[in-house]
């Protein structure tokens, strides 16, 4: 189903390409500028300017996912993220590294290496790398300090599943054909600022009447083709949480663990909501839902409660004891996990 989605992405670039193409071919011709009422496609200057199009989108997406590269560290640290190190002394952030090391052994992949998002309150994480051997795993500082160990090592686990199935391969592939799209959008508007200075600064608006046509074209189906980019996005995303979820549990084999994750996130305060300005582009990386309140076709995460009840049918958000505590109480609560009533 995946694969169907991302070949629906190129479907959507190519017919993006084919309608400018076509606008190019009518409005690019001086002879039919003139005669209105004589437009024509050119067959020829509609598949060249189809293939140039197509060329741009697809070689900014290229470079796009080059500049991510395959190693996950790069993304977490554009994330805002530092790394945790064996010499670490945190002892939250040891708890972390065991669990990743145990997470590791489980799933049989090699370590990932860890980060942490400072200064985030919400409870989110997320995964990223091209391949095993290069992944990294990131959680904020709320997952942190406000899930205890079991809880922490189901969301762990979610994130090296999606190692396991190669999703965030995948996502860095998403990432750089919406940015594709985006370039187009841009481009487009410098197109539009051009001709219409063009246009000020001329009396014959025949040479400027063209390229206003195409750069208001750019602008319109770069848009649209950015919004159907992060529908499809938001949907391979949707489909990947619950495998990940899945077979999160069989590595920890204990589902109540990343269910009880997730009650925090609908308990908090801060939810699972991310704060950094590079979120957005890389909200479907992430454990839940990290930025805004998106639902239906934009939403990249499944409802929190029927994730939840994937995992704990009998959940009532009415009566489950997690969604009875406020914040500063699942703090003491870790704490004390950790370091005991006098730490």
């Amino acid at each position: 189903m995946s694969f169907v989605l991302v070949a629906l992405f190129v479907v959507m670039v190519a017919l993006i390409a084919g309608i400018l193409g076509t606008l190019a071919s009518i409005f690019l011709v001086e002879e039919q500028v003139a005669q209105v009422d004589e437009l024509r496609v050119v067959p020829e200057l509609a598949i060249g300017v189809s293939l140039v199009v197509m060329a741009v989108i697809f070689a900014v997406s290229f470079f796009k996912i080059a500049s991510l590269g395959s190693d996950g560290a790069r993304v977490a640290q554009s994330l805002g993220a530092e790394e945790v190190t064996e010499d670490t002394q945190n002892p939250f952030k040891k708890r972390y590294l065991n669990i990743i090391d145990e997470m590791s052994i489980a799933a049989g992949l090699p370590r990932p290496r860890a980060f942490v998002v400072k200064h985030e309150q919400g409870i989110n994480a997320f995964a990223a790398g091209g391949s095993p051997e290069k992944a990294a795993i990131g959680v904020t500082h709320g997952a942190l300090v406000k899930l205890n160990r079991e809880e922490l090592a189901g969301v762990v686990a979610h994130e090296m599943a999606h190692i396991a199935n190669l999703d965030t391969r995948l996502n860095v592939r998403l990432m750089g054909m919406v940015f594709g799209l985006v370039a187009l959008y841009t481009i487009g508007r410098v197109v539009l600022r051009s001709a219409a200075l063009s246009r000020g600064g001329s009396r014959d608006n025949r040479g400027a009447a063209p390229m206003l046509a195409i750069g208001i074209a750019m602008v319109v189906l770069g848009s649209l083709g950015v919004l159907g980019g992060r529908i499809l996005q938001s949907a391979v995303s949707r489909k990947r949480e619950y495998l990940a979820d899945a077979t999160g549990v069989q590595f920890t084999r204990n589902p109540q663990g990343l269910a009880n994750a997730l009650k925090k996130i609908g308990a908090t305060a801060a939810g699972s909501h991310v704060e950094n300005g590079h979120a957005e582009e890389a909200r479907h990386m992430f454990f839940a839902q990290a930025t805004g309140s998106f639902v239906g076709l934009f939403s990249t995460h499944p409802p929190l409660d029927q994730r939840i009840r994937a995992l704990d049918p009998r959940f009532d958000p009415k009566s489950d004891p997690i969604y009875t505590k406020d914040d500063k109480q699942i703090l003491r609560e870790t704490r004390h996990e950790l370091v005991g009533p006098w730490g």
